[in-house]
């Protein structure tokens, strides 16, 4: 194998040390496309054969392995297994694709896995992982007394904040309790387990938030009087203006149930432009949001479907294919046409906002659209209890210990 530098220079003339990495993937154009992104940075080290990877473990100096899950000669858990005894301090991560993920949770403290990436990867989140995985290995390096010292300035940070923190929370107790009754009176307004239950043969609401109140709202209705049989859901996100976006959720509810018990508009398109309209209409100039919103209305006469959004996608499932039902930009909303589908049994529909997929990891990597369609793809003949469980879980993994970056509304539902 040709001898790679082991350091590079820095514009100050100084050497870096350059680190090691090796990459295991039974397919080979993985490992080119892998090494042309990363050999710049890294000492780049591939094989296709696991068997071989030990090899190279035991001819260079190696900090950080990286190996796909599904291999013909053993999967990457049975290799970092293998390898674990012999390399403990090896930073180990591991890719896979969205269905092995438990397989890897149960496999994580067994092999002393640091790391999983889901597929398909993107170049700045791998780069982030490995820059951490770095600073991790030469972390794990530095003398005991270093680490005691940041401990200790760690403990001696926390305790500050803690008191700080203390103080304002006393400062503000007022205030919170406020926002936390707006928070309430607007949770208490979103469709309950009760009701969506009469609507929907199975559904689930992934629907957090970053503070105490929401600028996402989660709407429903069902009508059935004489020739009229219909079932309405919208989803609704207000940007950038914190609680009075939570307000406007407020407003919204009203109007929609205006809209549709009362003026009895069953076009799509005019529900968006009459909301957009009466929104608009309440409050100052100063008060003012965009509106990002998706209507999906139901004709149980026709069974048929009519989506209409402004900046906000529907997703729906029918016979194992996905549609992508996309919303106008918000400049269209005065022309907004209704998408007509058919009703077809066993069909799963997602109505969601751009939270999941806008959280960002610790990297400061987003998870990306193309993630989470893939992700709904995997899990779409899922029970909707299962499916739940799964975005929870996958969305908790990806935040970890960071917190929510946005607001997350995920209604999933079949009818």
């Amino acid at each position: 194998m040709q001898e790679i530098e082991n350091e590079v220079k820095e514009d100050s003339g100084k050497k870096k040390k350059k680190y090691s990495l090796l990459y295991v993937d039974d397919e080979a154009t993985n490992l080119r496309v892998f090494k042309s992104n990363f050999r710049k940075f890294f000492n780049v080290h591939t094989t296709t054969n696991p068997l071989e990877a030990i090899d190279i473990l035991k001819e260079n100096e190696i900090q950080v392995i990286v190996t796909d899950q599904r291999m013909p000669e053993m999967t990457g858990t049975e290799l970092l297994e293998k390898i674990l005894p012999d390399y403990p301090e090896l930073i180990k991560i591991i890719l896979t694709g969205f269905t092995d993920i438990e397989a890897i949770k149960d496999g994580i403290n067994r092999c002393g896995i640091h790391k999983y990436i889901t597929k398909p990867w993107n170049f700045e989140e791998m780069k982030g992982v490995l820059d951490r995985a770095m600073e991790t290995y030469q972390s794990a390096m530095d003398s005991d007394e270093h680490v005691k010292e940041l401990q200790e300035s760690n403990v001696e940070l926390e305790n500050r904040v803690r008191e700080r923190t203390k103080e304002l929370n006393m400062m503000n107790k007022r205030l919170i309790d406020s926002i936390r009754y707006a928070g309430l009176l607007q949770q208490s307004m979103l469709p309950n387990e009760r009701y969506l239950k009469r609507i929907f043969d199975e559904h689930f609401v992934l629907y957090k938030t970053k503070y105490l109140f929401s600028e996402e709202f989660l709407w429903t209705t069902s009508l059935n009087f004489r020739s009229e049989d219909y079932t309405v859901a919208a989803l609704i996100e207000f940007d950038g203006k914190g609680i009075v976006g939570s307000l406007k959720t407020l407003i919204a509810d009203s109007v929609l149930n205006d809209l549709i018990q009362d003026r009895k508009i069953f076009h799509t398109g005019d529900i968006i432009k009459e909301l957009k309209a009466e929104i608009d209409a309440a409050g100052s100039a100063e008060l003012q949001c965009d509106m990002k919103v998706s209507v999906a209305l139901f004709d149980n006469n026709e069974n048929t479907m009519q989506f209409s959004g402004i900046d906000q996608d529907m997703i729906v499932f029918q016979n194992g294919k996905m549609m992508v039902l996309e919303g106008e930009p918000g400049e269209n909303y005065q022309d907004l046409m209704a998408e007509k589908i058919p009703m077809v049994e066993g069909s799963t529909y997602y109505m969601f906002s751009n939270g999941f997929y806008k959280q960002e990891n610790q990297d400061g990597v987003k998870f990306s659209q193309e993630k989470f369609e893939e992700m709904l793809k995997s899990i779409q003949d899922k029970s909707m209890e299962d499916q739940y469980t799964f975005l929870n879980q996958t969305l908790e993994d990806w935040i970890g210990e960071s917190g929510l970056t946005d607001d997350v509304s995920v209604f999933g539902f079949k009818y």
